[in-house]
């Protein structure tokens, strides 16, 4: 039975020498390229301006739970946002106070330009404009944008450290996001399990943790780097938030559609909000 490490060790076999660069934060800080991520993953859909159809499905699976009402307060934090901006699209509605992290500064930096509407920030244009229409047409791409201007800033963060956020320490937030950070860092399923409880750590009880999370996958490549993950399924991640005392209350799967051709192999994306107690 194929095993996704030899699926990985057969990919590599027969593509051109790439570098596959560790699990370890200061690796993924040094060889991860930012831009080049945004224009393999998100900017595919630039000619036609349609969003992908796994990027369809989970915005509108933010759009539905932060629309139930439950899940709003003072302060949302997402973990390890990346260089995007487009999980919070519809969470910024429901918050006054919304802290976008990362443990790379580049990816940051890129979360920056966009904040200050610079003209060589990426452009999530598209990904605004879906949305509003998942939202009914409430508010404007453009009042949507501005609002997120308005209340989101940008941390540094390290899921490997029991507070992820340290030196700093804030509130517990009333929701936490994790969008496909954990398979990225974890090398073990201990690790997977253990990191989460870090970041759960940063919310209050009552609070919601919003997760997604891409399933049965070995890699990804950004430019000439291949950067290994941790194959999950949606059992481990549901045990895993039991054990960080959280309860699933509602989770979805989507099968992905090979929108990402070589450079990503995982099946699907798994989406699912809990509660912690």
């Amino acid at each position: 039975m194929e095993t996704f490490d030899s699926r990985l060790e057969e990919f590599l076999a027969t593509t051109e020498i790439m570098e596959v660069v560790s699990r370890e934060s200061a690796s993924y800080a040094t060889y991860f390229d930012s831009r080049k991520y945004l224009e393999a993953f998100y900017g595919a859909h630039l000619q036609t301006q349609e969003v992908a159809k796994e990027i369809k499905f989970v915005l509108s699976f933010l759009s539905k739970a932060f629309a139930s009402g439950c899940i709003q307060g003072d302060n949302l934090i997402e973990i390890a946002a990346g260089p995007t901006i487009w999980h919070i699209l519809s969470a910024c509605e429901n918050f006054k106070n919304i802290y976008l992290t990362d443990y790379s500064q580049n990816n940051l930096n890129e979360i920056e330009l966009w904040l200050n509407e610079d003209k060589n920030a990426f452009d999530w244009s598209s990904y605004i404009k879906q949305a509003c229409e998942l939202e009914g047409g409430r508010s404007t791409p453009e009042e949507k944008a501005e609002k997120i201007r308005e209340k989101a800033s940008f941390l540094k963060c390290d899921v490997t450290q029991a507070n992820p956020l340290h030196p700093l320490s804030l509130p517990q937030a009333d929701c936490v996001i994790i969008a496909s950070c954990l398979i990225c860092v974890a090398s073990t399923l201990e690790e997977f399990t253990a990191y989460l409880k870090n970041t759960v750590s940063l919310l209050k009880p009552g609070g919601y943790l919003v997760m997604t999370e891409y399933l049965r996958a070995s890699k990804y490549i950004v430019g000439d780097k291949i950067f290994s993950v941790l194959s999950v399924e949606e059992n481990v991640i549901k045990k895993a938030m039991a054990d960080c005392g959280c309860v699933v209350e509602e989770s979805q799967i989507f099968t992905i559609c090979k929108s990402y051709g070589e450079v990503f192999d995982s099946e699907d994306v798994f989406c699912v909000k809990a509660k912690k107690m």
